[in-house]
């Protein structure tokens, strides 16, 4: 396969004066965090793209709140944990209370996950359209992706060797062609272009209608608001619904999350009055005088959803667009992000021939069992929440107890959220049997499929092996097997593929690190294992190089 040439460029006018920009080989629709972190993904690997959103602006709602430990870490190697981190809630503001009201009796909580030292971050509170800003902020930095908001996506139609799409600026007017590679669509949960696909969703469409209501109320007077991150409220007044109601800034910005319709697409809803929400909020935090300023509403359909092909020709689906499921969990953002940091590193070697064009089969392959995964475990806490209720009705304490011990397997979280693993698709399974994943603690593995472990690299605890892991292919080895290095230049120069090599001063078992003194692990571009060999073979390098030929499809 040849490369494509990638620096045939255009004119494009910024603030800072007339530079040239390469032509998009990607387009993106939505920009949201997930095609935000495919730009983003896509500007790293040095491949130009162009994203279309409607919206003049990156979101002002909270929606989804929470960045999990893995999405951190990419921030991290982003360099964008900081400043995300910084917008979000304190470290120790990680449990869940449950309530009669924000201000009265408390049933109990759970207490934040703890740090079993999984990876080199915290998991981080901290709600979308923080996340969304510092995206932005980072992508427009890199200056290679065109990021054009208060443009709308029209239609697309796919020709022998890439695709054909329309754009409509929403301030002038002018209609705009465009000839690209592929197209990525992160449009949201009513994807227009997966409907254009005709690609049907499996699952239940609506279970419930919910209404966010985003206010404005000083609640810092309130010790636990300090160090929870929301509440669960079971009042027992005459009309007020149990909610959710979710610490934003610890201060006074609160997400109210509530039922508003019954089961099923034909159940009616009718969203609360603005005197309702005020009248409710005051009941769920117990402060009948308290001041209540609406900052802006939303409606949504809870559904658990998961589309039948997240691929069709050269038109990828990734976030919602892909996978719908109930917020309970914090994994729709979360999921998507790695959507993106999944297909980004496989778009950028085909397009740049180091890798063959069914390379990107596997991104169906990998990624769709785990939307499934991670709609399931939603799923399953919604239920438990209705569990919690029915305790919370009988004022049987030790039934309320038992329910809220249960909730914390909501919320630590971290064996599905750094566990999970890939049973086939762009790597080599070596035979071993896969272990049983825990969704609440993770289990460290280099075993093909999964993220390689995080290991601090030095003393002074600044560098983990999570960080060398980023545009390239890293071969990990043991102490005892220089020859593995001098194979990577080797297949490196031979293939004009970038393929790093690191030497662990330690393998250990209890570390997840299974390799051998003598053996390989080649890591690809996202983080997780292509490929292992327990020890030192006749020819290095032609192990590594026909494990790399087959990874990179090129067979």
């Amino acid at each position: 396969m040849e490369a494509m040439n990638l620096n045939e460029g255009k004119t494009l006018t910024h603030q800072s004066g007339s530079i040239t920009s390469p032509s998009p080989l990607v387009a993106i629709v939505g920009g949201g965090p997930v095609g935000l972190s495919m730009s983003l993904l896509l500007s790293r690997h040095g491949i130009p793209s162009v994203l279309f959103e409607r919206s003049a602006s990156t979101t002002d709602h909270p929606k989804a709140r929470g960045v999990w430990p893995r999405s951190m870490e990419l921030f991290r190697i982003w360099g964008i944990d900081k400043p995300v981190r910084d917008r979000g809630l304190p470290n120790n503001a990680g449990g869940f209370a449950f309530v009669r009201s924000i201000a009265g009796r408390e049933f109990g909580r759970t207490p934040p996950q703890p740090n079993r030292n999984d990876s080199p971050v915290l998991r981080c509170t901290v709600a979308q359209d923080a996340v969304e800003d510092e995206l932005l902020a980072a992508a427009r930095r890199a200056e290679i992706g065109q990021l054009l908001y208060a443009t709308e996506f029209l239609e697309h139609r796919e020709i022998p060797d890439g695709v054909e799409l329309r754009s409509r600026d929403l301030k002038t007017g002018q209609e705009k062609r465009w000839a690209v590679k592929y197209l990525v669509a992160a449009d949201g949960a009513g994807s227009g272009v997966r409907e254009a696909l005709g690609i049907a969703m499996e699952g239940s469409p609506v279970f419930a209608t919910m209404c966010n209501d985003f206010l404005q109320m000083d609640l810092s007077h309130i010790e636990s608001t300090q160090h929870v991150s929301g509440y669960r409220v079971s009042p027992d007044l005459p009309g007020v619904p149990t909610a959710t109601v979710l610490n934003t800034n610890a201060h006074d910005r609160w997400l109210t999350i509530s039922r508003i319709g019954g089961v099923g697409e034909g159940s009616s809803a009718r969203p609360w009055s603005q005197e309702e929400v005020i009248h409710n909020a005051r009941a769920h935090t117990g402060l009948p005088g308290l001041e209540v300023k609406i900052i802006n509403r939303s409606i949504w359909r809870a559904s658990r959803q998961v589309a039948a092909h997240y691929r069709k020709g050269r038109v990828f689906l990734a976030g919602d667009a892909a996978h719908r499921f109930p917020p309970t969990g914090g994994f729709g953002m979360n999921t998507g992000i790695q959507d993106a940091h999944n297909l980004a590193w496989k778009l950028a070697l085909v397009l740049k021939g180091h890798a063959g064009a069914s390379l990107l089969e596997s991104y169906d392959s990998e990624r769709r069992p785990i939307g499934h995964a991670n709609a399931d475990f939603s799923m399953g806490n919604t239920a438990r929440f209705g569990q919690m209720e029915a305790a919370f009705a009988s004022g049987n304490q030790d039934r309320i107890d038992f329910w809220i011990r249960d909730s914390v397997h909501h919320n630590h979280n971290d064996g599905l959220g750094l566990g999970f693993s890939y049973d086939e698709g762009a790597l080599i399974p070596d035979g071993t049997v896969k272990q049983a994943q825990r969704t609440r603690w993770y289990d460290p593995s280099d075993r093909p499929g999964g993220r390689f472990p995080h290991l601090w690299l030095d003393l002074s605890r600044a560098r983990s092996t999570i960080d060398l892991f980023d545009r390239d292919f890293v071969l990990m080895t043991g102490p005892k097997a220089p020859q593995w290095h001098e194979a990577a230049a080797a297949l490196s120069q031979r293939t004009a593929l970038s393929i790093r090599s690191f030497e662990l001063e330690r393998v250990d078992p209890r570390d997840g690190l299974e390799m051998g003194l003598r053996g390989a692990v080649l890591v690809r571009p996202d983080g997780h294992v292509a490929w292992r060999m327990p020890y030192l073979p006749d020819d290095p390098l032609d192990s590594l190089g026909s494990a790399l030929k087959r990874i990179l499809a090129r067979e």
